[in-house]
């Protein structure tokens, strides 16, 4: 595995190749995960030790020298390439396929790998270019373009949603690809006891009725639009609780603005969860919602499907392919009226959310992490039977 987002960065990449990486070692595979190295005020940002997650014993991670690069985690690092790597690997532990999750960075290392030491690449595409225009250095169409050349040269293409083949332009893509999600812990997040779920509540200091958003904190996320649905909430005579999980630079502004619509009491900034609590929020909130504008897939957004909550959604890229009228409501992102409708009409029907609840439910449990492993076993096997044929 090659990839510039790891651990301590928090985030659904991260979690995707740590949960497939771990669940590949214990199936008798070797991992190697090759990632930044970060700083100490990286691990501090999110009150964690400098230490590497325990992945088990056939999982190791292998830092490479890194520098800091421009995101709204301000944890974000991008690995310095090496032009001799490729002979480090063969002596070391010369792999049978390589699987690379970026595009720049270490993510070029990995093509160089793979062309000396005549290794399968298998590219996964986690990133939507033109969600991220209004915040990149470049043009949308230059690093369009150096994405597409990128997945050209790896042997496989994957990506966690068809939204991201149809954004990336499919017709131009010369390699094989296929839609493979991220894994979900849907025995981690699953929906809990009624009466559980009151003392829950209890634990944090939640009262009347809640929604919940969790995820990176950042621009691209559109959350001004929940805290602009929520004050119109208020304005109707509603009492629903805003609980927002996560970090990023986007905190300070979200914090002000919920102070001039004067609805400060009614949000909650709870930071980072770690996954244990980031479940036990998820299954006492009556309600998830995302108006993110740039997600490939959002791995927060089905934990709250698995955990049995209603969700409300962005009618914007890969969501609609995860949401729709049996399992939850799609809104239009950009309308925090329609969008406070919405949440109304919820929270005043206990039935239409059990229902929501139920069938999020077992909308995510295609994608738990055995399955999902199934899924790339055989994939990686089916490339490089297919390069050994060459």
């Amino acid at each position: 595995m090659f990839t510039d987002y790891f651990y301590p960065e928090l985030g659904g990449i991260q979690d995707s190749i740590a949960t497939i990486s771990r669940t590949l070692g214990r199936r008798g595979y070797q991992v190697d995960i090759y990632a930044p190295r970060y700083a100490t005020r990286d691990y501090r940002r999110i009150g964690l030790a400098v230490r590497e997650r325990g992945l088990g014993t056939n999982v190791r991670v292998r830092r490479r020298a890194s520098v800091p690069f421009p995101s709204s985690t301000r944890q974000s690092r991008a690995a310095l390439l090496s032009p001799i790597a490729w002979a480090e690997l063969a002596s070391e532990a010369k792999p049978d396929v390589i699987h690379v999750h970026s595009f720049f960075g270490i993510g070029l290392e990995a093509l160089l790998n793979g062309a000396c030491l005549g290794i399968p690449v298998i590219g996964t595409n986690h990133t939507t270019i033109a969600g991220f225009g209004p915040h990149m250095p470049v043009s949308v169409d230059w690093a369009a373009a150096y994405v597409m050349w990128f997945y050209n040269q790896c042997d496989y293409v994957t990506a966690p949603s068809r939204s991201v083949f149809e954004e990336l332009g499919a017709a131009r893509l010369s390699r094989p690809h296929r839609v493979v999600s991220n894994p979900i812990d849907i025995d981690l997040f699953t929906p809990v006891r009624a009466d559980h779920r009151e003392a829950l509540r209890a634990r944090f200091g939640l009262g009347g009725p809640t929604i919940t958003y969790a995820g990176r904190l950042g621009p691209e996320k559109n959350i001004e639009v929940l805290l602009r649905a929520v004050a119109v909430l208020r304005d109707g005579g509603g009492t629903a609780e805003l609980a927002i999980a996560g970090h990023g630079s986007h905190e300070p502004v979200l914090r002000a603005m919920a102070t001039e619509l004067g609805i400060a009491g009614q949000v909650r900034f709870l930071g980072t969860l770690a996954q244990d609590d980031l479940a036990r929020l998820l299954q006492v909130s009556d309600i998830f919602a995302i108006m993110s504008t740039s997600e490939t897939q959002s791995m927060a957004l089905l934990q709250a499907m698995a955990s049995g909550i209603a969700v409300v959604a962005a009618d914007a890229r890969a969501l609609p392919e995860f949401v729709g009228p049996s399992n939850g409501v799609l809104v239009n992102p950009h309308d925090p009226v329609r969008l406070a409708r919405a949440l109304e009409d919820l929270l005043a029907s206990p039935e239409r959310r059990r229902h929501f609840g139920s069938a999020g439910r077992q909308s995510a449990e295609r994608f738990g992490v055995e399955a999902v492993t199934d899924e790339w076993e055989t994939l990686y096997r089916s490339v490089l039977n297919g390069r050994s044929a060459e």
